[in-house]
């Protein structure tokens, strides 16, 4: 049985067959619909609505531009006239975002499903969460991670007001290949399926990562423009971990610390089918290749910015400048 099953593998991962491309792809299909029933279960279960994929559900439906915000310490490097800009747009804060003072258009968050209360990291961060309700919207838009089945509610995040009434949980499905060599055009065609929105609903491409899955979210919803901000892929600190630490942060540097000198977490292949150092470059390789979309990092300093582009950001003097007719650099 052990060497059928080598057999088999060797088999789909062939680099050169037709065949074996697309014995893969329809794997990986199965896959998505394997998740999206249990998706469904799970949400069911514990009162949640599920995440219609294919369907636009931001506020803003002109937005062309997403911008998915990580962790990074790239974020300290932004100015206030570019978050001006994001905040222009359409936003999604990943994980720990709520640590920070901006408010995205939407949160993703990830939880379990093991006995017992709520972690003391989604306390506080509910707490964050619950104090946007005094923002000038009504709360970001909350994507939740399916947890595994069955699913304990008390595990989730504790939060009130609109962004309780605004929740979506969805699924996940990694690629099949293991082989970096497939990796390239197993993503092309998937992409190529995202933008065509022949996916099951309610289910991500994945790759253990968040940023992963919500990009392949934008693409769904028709983004044109896709900018990974504080996606370092770095050994350097968090945003909220960069010295000198200010007052605001030291509660979370304390609860959410950061050795300097690792690899960030996705940059190893130990929990997932790739390094997210290996796949987010293959990624946006192929969202330029399949579809009229394009990824950017939001600074140079992100390792991705070797083959990733830079997001040209706006240069709001310039543009005032040029709008009065004046010569751009005259004082």
């Amino acid at each position: 049985m052990g060497h059928i099953r080598k057999l088999a593998k060797r088999l789909v991962e062939n680099e050169t067959s037709i065949i074996s491309a697309w014995a893969r792809e329809s794997l990986f299909l199965r896959q998505l619909r394997k998740d999206s029933k249990l998706t469904f279960k799970v949400a069911d279960r514990l009162g949640i609505k599920k995440l219609t994929s294919t369907r636009f559900f931001f506020p803003n439906e002109n937005s062309e531009t997403i911008f998915i915000l990580a962790g990074g310490a790239t974020v300290n490097r932004l100015s206030a006239d570019q978050f001006r800009q994001i905040d222009s747009a359409t936003s999604i804060g990943i994980n720990f975002w709520p640590i920070h003072d901006f408010v995205p258009t939407a949160l993703s968050t990830e939880t379990d499903n093991r006995t017992g209360g709520p972690t003391q990291s989604n306390q506080f961060l509910s707490e964050k969460i619950n104090k946007y309700e005094n923002s000038p919207n009504d709360g970001p838009i909350i994507l939740v991670l399916r947890p595994p089945w069955p699913p304990n509610p008390r595990r989730l995040y504790s939060l009130t007001g609109a962004s309780n009434q605004l929740t979506y949980m969805y699924g996940r499905a990694n690629v099949i290949t293991r082989n970096p060599n497939n990796l390239d055009g197993d993503l092309e065609r998937i992409v190529r399926r995202v933008a065509r929105k022949s996916l099951p609903p309610s289910v991500l491409p994945d790759n253990g990562s968040s940023v992963v899955r919500l990009t392949f979210l934008a693409l769904m919803q028709g983004f044109k423009h896709i900018v990974w901000v504080g996606v370092d892929q770095s050994s350097g600190p968090y945003f909220w971990t960069e010295d000198p630490i200010p007052e605001k942060y030291r509660d979370a540097a304390a609860m959410f610390p950061r050795e300097s000198g690792r690899p960030h977490s996705t940059s190893s292949a130990e929990n997932r089918p790739f390094s997210n150092d290996v796949y987010l470059r293959s990624l946006a390789r192929a969202v330029s290749l399949a579809t009229e979309s394009q990824i950017y990092v939001a600074h140079s300093d992100s390792e991705l910015s070797d083959v990733v582009q830079l997001y040209p950001w706006t240069d709001r003097q310039r543009a005032s400048r040029r709008r009065r007719g004046e010569t751009v650099g005259k004082s």
